[in-house]
């Protein structure tokens, strides 16, 4: 019985129910951009404080993990924002 309850709640759930308007969408987009910009600029500021080298094992890898956190966010943001304009059913 829960089965057959949960199987209707699926088919009747339509993406279109739960669109955003294109004009917050693309401020949300704005908004993730400069997060990445902000984010990368933090690493950037890291590797200046420090004088970051290679040859520092630890700075360097610090600095790296900043980076790492930059990238990580611009492909998800990316990979979102990418997919929301391919199936614009999440799209007012």
């Amino acid at each position: 019985m829960k089965l057959k309850k949960f199987l209707e709640i699926q088919e009747a759930w339509d993406p279109k129910d739960h669109a955003a308007k294109k004009r917050d969408v693309k401020k949300l987009e704005m908004k993730c951009n400069k997060a990445v910009k902000m984010l990368d600029e933090i690493a950037n500021d890291y590797k200046k404080m420090h004088n970051v080298k290679v040859s520092d094992s630890v700075l360097y890898n610090t600095h790296r993990d900043f980076k790492d956190v930059a990238r990580n966010a611009d492909a998800k943001f990316g990979g979102w924002f990418g997919f929301i304009y391919a199936d614009e059913d999440y799209i007012k």
